[in-house]
């Protein structure tokens, strides 16, 4: 039987320290002890027809398609409580009842439950509302033993980044969290952080892979400090998905990363992310800048972004990504076999603002099913 540590009491203490300035982001790896299952129904009630495309391949257990295991993975910014209510006026015209998190809580679990992730990659997961969800998620779906790694922002916000995966499926083998806020860099002055993990399947202890998910400023006059944090964030994810003993020739483990980026794909910060533009870096000692001449690239998962909509920010438009890395020669890598399409703008039009009486949050989920050889 594994521990289940006390959160309410550890976070606590850090809140009292943290009304003095002192503090950084709380972070806690908690193992889940086993619980007993019952079943939902898991009939999509929802009014916005979203698909798998291509239709899912089936997980059958030693015998998937291409002599390998398929998994899911959902990322999606789930709105936290504490900001909602700090931003009520974002909302007015959102009937009150649907915007408790009682009532949205219910329909996030409902959604999540349908999809059916192996792991969960959640931004604004405010720390107080973690155990409840992962509770209730344990609860409605079997056959699942849940796991979390948690980030929360540095600064005094309540909310993080979460890394939600099944311990039946996967062995975690490190985390790493990244800080954005950097002393003496103007750009780097806002308390978004991000969560990385190296998971190794239990089906296939060599296909080895690294999830990262992260939040970034929302300001939409400060691109400027988006562009730094996706340069901290892709140096942090070479460093830690690097496992070759040679400086001049990186083999690095295949890479997920999710998030909440704040920026659409018509922009420089969405080009730097992608490896259309250089990245630079930041020594955190002499400010120093430098560019990198790695080579290192990831492609993000077309979920319709052209005509498509993850959330609302003054019109319909995507700011949500699932990124891959690109394939190494002769290296395991990701392979998407299906995508959870988002839905179009016009269908968002009709159908009004979000959270609403199908949708618990105010952006929406992306998904892939996946599998790594």
């Amino acid at each position: 039987m594994l521990k289940v540590f006390n959160l309410s009491r550890n976070v606590c203490c850090v809140n009292k320290i943290q009304s003095i300035n002192t503090t950084k982001a709380v972070s806690f790896h908690i193992q889940f002890a086993d619980f007993k299952y019952k079943r939902v129904n898991s009939k999509n009630s929802f009014t916005m027809q979203r698909k798998w495309n291509p239709k899912l391949i089936k997980f059958e257990r030693n015998n998937c398609a291409y002599g390998v295991q398929n998994y899911k993975l959902l990322s999606y910014n789930i709105l936290a409580q504490d900001l909602l209510v700090e931003h009520l006026h974002l909302y007015y015209k959102i009937d009150n009842k649907l915007l408790r998190w009682e009532s949205r809580l219910h329909k996030l679990k409902e959604e999540m439950t349908i999809l059916a992730p192996d792991i969960m990659c959640l931004q604004e997961m405010q720390y107080d509302h973690l155990k409840e969800l992962v509770n209730q998620l344990s609860i409605a779906k079997q056959n699942m033993r849940l796991e979390y790694v948690f980030k929360k922002k540095t600064g005094t916000r309540s909310d993080g980044c979460a890394i939600i995966y099944d311990r039946n499926k996967f062995k975690l083998i490190s985390e790493q969290y990244v800080e954005y806020y950097t002393d003496g860099v103007p750009t780097l002055n806002r308390e978004n952080i991000a969560v990385m993990a190296k998971f190794q399947p239990l089906e296939d202890i060599s296909a080895t892979f690294v999830v990262a998910t992260t939040h970034l400023l929302y300001n939409p006059k400060r691109e400027d400090v988006r562009i730094s944090q996706v340069n901290k964030l892709m140096q942090a994810i070479m460093d830690f998905s690097d496992i070759s003993m040679s400086v001049d020739n990186k083999n690095r483990l295949p890479v997920i990363l999710t998030g909440d980026f704040n920026f659409t794909p018509d922009t420089r910060a969405f080009q730097l992310l992608t490896g259309l533009q250089k990245r630079k870096l930041i020594s955190e000692k002499s400010k120093d800048v430098q560019y990198t001449e790695d080579c290192f690239q990831m492609d993000a998962i077309d979920f319709g972004m052209a005509n498509a909509a993850s959330t609302y920010q003054d019109q319909w438009i995507t700011v949500d990504y699932i990124l891959k890395s690109r394939s190494q020669r002769n290296k395991k890598s990701i392979h998407v076999n299906s995508k959870y399409k988002l839905p179009y703008a016009d269908q968002c039009w009709k159908n009004g603002r979000i959270p609403n009486q199908f949708f618990g949050s105010d952006h929406f989920s992306l998904a892939i099913q996946f599998s790594i050889g």
